[in-house]
């Protein structure tokens, strides 16, 4: 990481013949610029023929990231020979995607860059757009960097590719599409178990009332009717597992709204599903008369009701539905107000498409204000890309003049694109103090469509904690079980993570992040990857420069253990703890820092 010191030892035998004793050769050490020498780059050694000497260089890390390079050379009298070692640089932090979105309606519209990341690996795009689907640009981005794994995180992923690959100003390559389906479609394989339905990180045991696979289910019914077949039996499989689902009895209004989700992917795939809704209707006006019908779960419903050709029944039933932020509705991680939106205008798209040209600018803006104000998940990002592309086809007309500019500090402005296209993009310097978005003439309605994306290391590494929602703690012992901040080479290190929620709610899919120091690496006895035997703990993502852990927070501490040790002399930062969850942005929290010395 920028600003460790590390030695490196290098040795160096004499196999010149006649060169004799105490000969003397020179050792040089060269560096990339991801790294420069401290103290002197030459060494002047003696050494007799036939035997060898060892020595030692160190480095410091500069400010810059990538693959560093180092360059031992020996040479006496013209012969020389050369050695070289590589290294990956990464800052104390990790890579962040952030997107910013909005609309105007005036001629022209500025937004600040403040954000400062480092160039290497960055991404800094704009786009503009006359309708809103100009806006899944971001949310691809967002997805496509996404640093975790689990089966609904996948999906959400290839489910976005899947929405814009018949869209050709995304300018998507339908093979690179095809071969992250196919990755998509093989790791869902490998989660699936013996009775069809999908694991959220592996196989799970028995069936149960289950999102990830009604999710799943319709992702793959998708992509089938999109010319991207899912593997047969994988497919048929979960077909049955779904029917199996439907005729479960709910034991709450989340458990009917997924049984209502399995229902209109089963209707969808043919399937005569009458009997289900009518259990689930039955069940619906016991339990939740007050409440269903506004809720996704009556969507769900009339769009397989549409599908039945019982239309009476699916237009009193999908008028009852609200696109509005007054209505109370029962919320969890998998259905927040810019999903459930988002699913209701992908219905009105497929089964009710007069009524989708119905909905107004203002009713819209319940799906474009979260995406604007970053408070959107993977889960959700996925359906609001739907809801983007259904709505922009709807209310599709002749393009305007549309143009990006960037203003540097300076207030020159640099322009990037200009052209009369429903959609503009261009990346933008790192120079750009501020982003102009220009529409000649304004358009109406909820107006022209600007979003923002910076995807990067951040160069500032925090120094303050954070604890909003979460709070988290790391500490670093010896074996004696005391306070470390100086080791020794290959000494074992305990390492104990604390993670607890600071309200009165729990999170759950909280991501635990904990990158490790420079030189040191996981004691792999210590912490098993996988399906995680820590208590509390569902899932463990080793890396080579991080451990993650997956897990649910509620206000008792929740303690991880495990062992590191340092592979390398020096002086190395130890970079701050951080835990998020994965569902609800706005839910974090980060540790602190600090650094840790390696001796012999």
């Amino acid at each position: 990481m920028p600003g460790d010191e590390f030695e490196a030892g290098v040795t160096v035998a004499n196999n010149v013949e006649g060169s004799g004793a105490d000969a003397e050769i020179e050792l040089r050490a060269e560096t990339s610029p991801q790294l420069s020498v401290k103290g002197q780059a030459t060494q002047k050694l003696k050494i007799t023929e036939g035997h060898e000497k060892s020595v030692t260089f160190r480095f410091h890390v500069n400010d810059a990231l990538g693959s560093g390079e180092i360059k031992f050379i020996a040479s006496r009298s013209g012969t020389e020979t050369r050695r070289r070692a590589t290294l990956s640089v990464r800052p104390a932090a990790p890579y962040v995607t952030d997107v910013r979105s909005g609309s105007f309606k005036k001629a022209s519209t500025d937004l600040p860059i403040k954000r400062q990341i480092y160039s290497e690996f960055a991404k800094r795009e704009a786009a503009l757009s006359a309708v809103p689907l100009g806006l899944a640009h971001g949310l691809d981005a967002y997805l496509k960097n996404f640093p975790y794994g689990c089966s609904e995180q996948l999906t959400s992923g290839a489910f976005c590719r899947l929405v814009l690959a018949s869209e050709a100003d995304f300018g998507l390559n339908r093979a690179e599409v095809n071969a992250q389906i196919e990755k998509t479609f093989n790791t869902l394989r490998r989660r699936q178990n013996a009775q069809g339905q999908f694991g959220y990180w592996a196989p799970e045991n028995g069936e149960h009332i289950s999102f990830n696979s009604a999710y799943v289910m319709d992702f793959l019914s998708d992509a089938k009717a999109a010319g991207f077949p899912p593997p047969a039996e994988m497919f048929a499989l979960g077909l049955r597992s779904l029917q199996r689902m439907v005729a479960k009895q709910p034991s709450d209004l989340i458990d009917a709204r997924r049984i209502a989700y399995a229902i209109y992917v089963l209707t969808r795939e043919g399937v005569i599903t009458t009997n289900y809704i009518l259990n689930l209707r039955d069940y619906l006006d016991k339990k939740h008369a007050d409440e269903w019908e506004n809720d996704l779960t009556g969507v769900y419903l009339a769009g397989s009701l549409k599908l039945l050709h019982k239309d009476k029944e699916a237009e009193a039933l999908i008028d009852k539905f609200k696109i509005d932020n007054k209505t109370e509705r029962v919320y969890d991680d998998f259905c927040q107000p810019l999903g459930a939106h988002s699913q209701y205008v992908t219905v009105l798209a497929r089964q009710f498409p007069a009524r989708l040209k119905k909905i107004s600018a203002n009713q819209f803006e319940q799906v474009l204000k979260p995406i604007g104000d970053g408070q959107f998940n993977t889960l959700s990002a996925a359906y609001a890309v739907q809801a983007l592309k259904a709505y922009s086809h709807a209310i599709a007309q002749n393009p305007p003049q549309l143009t990006i500019a960037e203003v540097h500090a300076d207030k020159r402005e640099v322009s990037l694109t200009s052209a009369a296209k429903l959609f503009q993009r261009a990346p933008f310097s790192k120079d750009a103090t501020a982003l102009r978005f220009k529409s000649a003439p304004p358009i109406s309605g909820p107006g022209a469509f600007y979003q923002v994306v910076e995807a990067g290391y951040d160069r500032r590494t925090p120094e303050k904690t954070m604890s909003e929602g979460l709070e988290i703690f790391r500490e670093l012992f010896d074996k004696d079980d005391k306070p470390v901040t100086r080791t020794k080479l290959g000494e074992p290190i305990h390492v104990r993570v604390r993670v607890r929620s600071t309200k009165s709610d729990a999170f759950t899919n909280v991501a635990v992040i904990d990158l490790l120091p420079g030189g040191f690496e996981v004691v792999g006895s210590s912490l098993q990857p996988g399906v995680s035997s820590i208590n509390g703990v569902d899932y463990v993502d080793v890396r080579e420069d991080r451990a993650i852990f997956f897990t649910t927070a509620t206000e008792n501490v929740l303690e991880i253990n495990y062992q590191i040790k340092s592979t390398n002399r020096g002086e190395f930062v130890v970079p701050p703890v951080f835990a998020e969850s994965m569902y609800e942005r706005n839910i974090k929290g980060r540790g602190t820092g600090g650094k840790i010395t390696v001796t012999e």
